[in-house]
C-alpha cells in the first residue's frame, strides 16, 4: 500500500504545483507558450486520473482492514 500511498502524494504536489504556476502567471499577466499550457493541463488531468484512482484503492484498502 506504500507505493499507492506515495503515488497519491505525488498527485497531489503535481496538482498543487500546476495550479500555483497557472495561477501565478494569470495573475502576473504573463503570457505562457501554447505548447507548455497544454502541456500543464494534461500532467494536470494525469494527475487528477491518479488521485481518483489511488484514493478509491485507498479507501477500498481501508475497509477491508
Amino acid at each position: 500500500m506504500k507505493s499507492y500511498r506515495d503515488a497519491w502524494a505525488v498527485s497531489l504536489l503535481v496538482i498543487a504545483c500546476v495550479t500555483i504556476v497557472l495561477t501565478v502567471c494569470s495573475f502576473a499577466g504573463i503570457e505562457l507558450p501554447d505548447a507548455l499550457t497544454r502541456t500543464l493541463g494534461v500532467l494536470d488531468l494525469i494527475a487528477v486520473v491518479v488521485l481518483v484512482f489511488t484514493s478509491v484503492k485507498l479507501r477500498i484498502w481501508k475497509k477491508d482492514q
